[in-house]
C-alpha cells in the first residue's frame, strides 16, 4: 500500500492490481494490472511509481491531469531475487537514486 494523505488518494496492490482510491469520496479512481509483492513507492511529486515482485522491477509514468491508469516506462527484470525497493524521493536537488536489496 502507498497512501499520499495530503493529495488526498492512496494505491493498494492486491493480487497483481493495483487500485487508485479517493480518500475523500471513497471512490475507486482507476486500477491496473502489476504484479506488485515486495514494494510499491510514488515519487517525483507523486508523478511516478515504482513497483517491484521478487524478479523485476516495473516503473510507470501518470498523466498529470488525468484520472487514469498510468503509462509503464520501463521494466528491468533481476537476475537475483529483489527483497525490497529504497528511493531518495525526498532528497532535494539529486538524482533520483534506487537502491534493490537482494
Amino acid at each position: 500500500m502507498s497512501s499520499e494523505p495530503h493529495r488526498n488518494f492512496f494505491l493498494i496492490a492486491m493480487q497483481g492490481i493495483i487500485y487508485k482510491y479517493d480518500l475523500v469520496t471513497k471512490e475507486l479512481l482507476f486500477s491496473f494490472k502489476s504484479d506488485v509483492t515486495n514494494s510499491m513507492h510514488l515519487y517525483d511529486k507523486d508523478d511516478k511509481l515504482v513497483v517491484a515482485n521478487d524478479e523485476e522491477l516495473r516503473l510507470w509514468d501518470f498523466d498529470d491531469h488525468k484520472e487514469e491508469a498510468p503509462v509503464l516506462l520501463t521494466m528491468k527484470q533481476s537476475p537475483l531475487k529483489i527483497e525490497n525497493v529504497y528511493i531518495n524521493k525526498n532528497s532535494p536537488k539529486v538524482d533520483l537514486h534506487m537502491c534493490v536489496t537482494c
